[in-house]
């Protein structure tokens, strides 16, 4: 059973599924979409009545508070019935924009030489009278900007925070809307991915091969294990996601298409070459969007096949795992845990992921990848953990 939500969440919620829908939003779509309303309509009619008020309630107050939330009536079935829904009205939906005000002791400083013409614009160093001040500005000092920064970062780095991509979002805005001289304890420090550097030369190589159609062939480090292979490589196509370089193709010495990691290649090279003419053809239903957002086990193929797996998650991470779609719901247990399913093609990745989850994870079912999960735990545990040997 999940914690019970509080109003403010309630209203986020609700917020952030309006603000992501152009098209209206029906009562029962946007209630399943709202955790809270979700959890209160499994039962008997009194509970959906109780849904229903929570819901009214809440419509009514953000409505006062300023959100338009609108109330339209949309077409059906092909033009044939007539629905009535809810939409956000993002054009006249906005958060005031901050002016950063300067110290009090400059404020006061400014005053005393009697500086009127500062005294009256808002973002002087001097205090502004309220009554002059835009009610579409909101001042923030340095301290609280630098506050509102510290806690974002606080959040963006907690994984099981719900809103933890908003936080990220808010950082980056607030850090790029401020000048540098008001961020004095809160430098902006940026550094190259190490990985992202070396892959420079084996990206313009494939992009090069990619656009002419030529075979490749490199060394390959995969993730099952630590030697390298040989791979002969017809690329199809490039995509950056995660932060990292992969390219699609057909791998000609297994006879399927894979996937592969740029960081993880090295000495790569055109196959005997040819001038001119193009080594191979494209398929025609080959579509590199398919590729765009999936996980290392959903690549590819296990020589065992396709396979169902649950993992128990621990609450909160459970939280973490509900809100950004990792696997299907089966169960959710009193203490906030819950089951998830998930269809993999490849059982290594999959299990490294999990074990990624420090502890917060573990595998359920099929009984032969959970023993496989525990072995990957004790392996992991005695190459990283503390000698037996050693003395104390």
């Amino acid at each position: 059973m999940s914690t019970p939500s509080t109003k403010l969440q309630r209203w986020l919620d609700l917020v952030a599924y309006l603000a992501g829908r152009r098209l209206p939003v029906s009562t029962e779509y946007l209630w399943r979409a709202v955790p809270a309303y979700e959890a209160g309509l499994d039962g008997n009619d009194k509970n959906k009545q109780t849904v229903r008020r929570m819901f009214e309630r809440d419509k009514d107050e953000l409505r006062k508070l300023g959100i338009p939330i609108d109330t339209v009536t949309y077409s059906i079935n092909y033009g044939l019935e007539q629905a009535t829904g809810y939409r956000l009205a993002t054009k006249d939906f906005h958060l005031p924009y901050m002016k950063l005000m300067a110290e009090a002791r400059e404020r006061g400083a400014d005053a005393a030489r009697g500086t009127a013409d500062a005294a009256a614009s808002p973002i002087s160093p001097t205090s502004p009278d309220a009554s002059s001040a835009s009610t579409s500005d909101f001042p923030i000092t340095p301290d609280e900007a630098s506050a509102a920064l510290g806690g974002l970062s606080e959040l963006s780095g907690v994984p099981a925070f719900p809103l933890r991509s908003a936080a990220r979002s808010a950082f980056r805005k607030l850090a790029f809307d401020l000048e540098p001289n008001f961020l004095r304890e809160t430098p902006v420090v940026y550094a190259e991915d190490p990985e992202t550097a070396a892959t420079r030369d084996v990206l313009r190589l494939l992009s090069g091969a990619v656009q002419r159609r030529k075979a490749v062939c490199f060394r390959y480090r995969g993730m099952t294990r630590d030697t390298e292979e040989e791979r002969h490589v017809h690329p199809f196509g490039l995509l950056f996601q995660h932060g990292r370089w992969y390219m699609v193709g057909r791998d000609l010495d297994r006879g399927a298409e894979r996937m592969f990691r740029l960081g993880r290649i090295s000495d790569a090279r055109e196959q005997a070459p040819k001038k001119g003419a193009s080594d191979y053809e494209v398929p025609e239903e080959f579509d590199l969007e398919t590729y765009a957002g999936r996980s290392a086990w959903e690549v590819g193929e296990d020589p065992e096949g396709s396979i169902e797996v649950v993992v128990r998650f621990a609450f909160p991470r459970s939280l973490w795992a509900e809100r950004n779609g990792h696997g299907a719901l089966v169960e959710e247990h009193a203490d906030g845990s819950q089951l998830r399913r998930f269809r993999i093609l490849r059982r290594d990745p999959f299990l490294r992921w999990v074990l990624s989850l420090a502890g917060d994870a573990r595998v359920e079912r099929p009984g032969s990848l959970r023993d496989e999960f525990t072995a990957l735990v004790r392996e992991v545990a005695r190459r990283h953990g503390p000698d037996p040997t050693e003395e104390t």
